[in-house]
């Protein structure tokens, strides 16, 4: 998990109660006692919304991005084709059109 809740740090520091939290942000229990209990769950926007007006905070003092373990396991989008694999070819292209072929990057789409 890359992002994390960092409610329960938040709350403590501030010595509040789980259940004062509740009852301050008005928001559902088991939405509130969650976000307390479980740092990966992360709450949507209009939770944020909530606790940062309560609170007169900014959303970064309760999320945190954490990069995952394995250092090479983003490569930035580039495709992990071998670079001496061929494209198809076909008899008519002239010799710009075979230049700007062999020029072509292949990209992999990334999903969010």
């Amino acid at each position: 998990m890359a992002v994390q809740n960092k409610i329960k740090k938040f709350i403590d520091e501030r010595g509040v109660s789980r259940y004062k939290f509740w009852q301050e942000t008005k928001l559902g229990r088991d939405t509130a006692y969650r976000l307390c209990n479980d740092p990966n769950y992360i709450p949507t926007g209009n939770v944020l919304d909530k606790i940062c007006a309560t609170y007169k905070i900014q959303p970064g003092e309760l999320l945190v991005w954490l990069p995952d373990e394995d250092p090479h396991s983003d490569m930035s989008g580039v495709s992990q084709i071998p670079e001496t694999e061929e494209l198809p070819k076909t008899n008519k292209r002239s010799r710009k059109q075979e230049k700007a072929v062999s020029q072509l990057l292949i990209f992999r789409r990334r999903s969010a």
